[in-house]
């Protein structure tokens, strides 16, 4: 029987009652469940069927053997899988941080003292700041000399501070 030859039901059937008992003993070894081993004993005579085995390469024993033997390993790489993804969304596994909420009020007050400022004032003061690019890179980014860059800078943070100052987030 090689690769290409298709396999009767007939010729399936006597292989299955040939082997079916190896097949399921070793994948009852590696699963340590009946129902999976039972499921797993199916699978593996479907794959024959469909095709794969070469006779060339050795004898159908082990190949069902080696066949059930890696069908079983994916199934426990997939069982494995999905217990670590669904340990990971557990609520009682979470380690949730304690809320600040004094940090999320400066937030806040911040975000709202930013809408006081320029969108020329808030587009430096953001690239400055969240994304922790230089002056100098701004100032050729945004074709600006660079004093004016670091007086709109200047400007911003005074107003900001003083807004904050206002709202009791900054202490003079």
């Amino acid at each position: 029987m090689s690769a290409t030859d298709a396999i009767s039901p007939e010729e399936l059937g006597r292989l299955y009652d040939e082997h079916a008992a190896a097949v399921h003993r070793l994948a009852f070894s590696l699963l340590a469940q009946q129902q999976e081993a039972e499921d797993l004993t199916h699978d593996v005579f479907l794959r024959l069927q469909r095709g794969g085995y070469n006779s060339d390469r050795g004898s159908i024993r082990n190949y069902l053997l080696l066949l059930t033997r890696s069908m079983s390993l994916n199934r426990l790489n997939q069982h494995n899988n999905r217990r670590r993804i669904l340990q990971w969304f557990l609520p009682s596994r979470q380690q949730h941080e304690p809320i600040d909420l004094h940090a999320i009020e400066a937030q806040i007050n911040l975000e709202e003292a930013m809408t006081q400022l320029s969108q020329r004032e808030q587009q430096i003061l953001a690239m400055n700041y969240r994304e922790e690019i230089s002056q100098s890179t701004i100032a050729a980014t945004l074709n600006l000399p660079l004093g004016t860059v670091k007086t709109i800078s200047r400007r911003a943070l005074l107003k900001l501070r003083h807004a904050l100052t206002t709202k009791g987030q900054i202490r003079s």
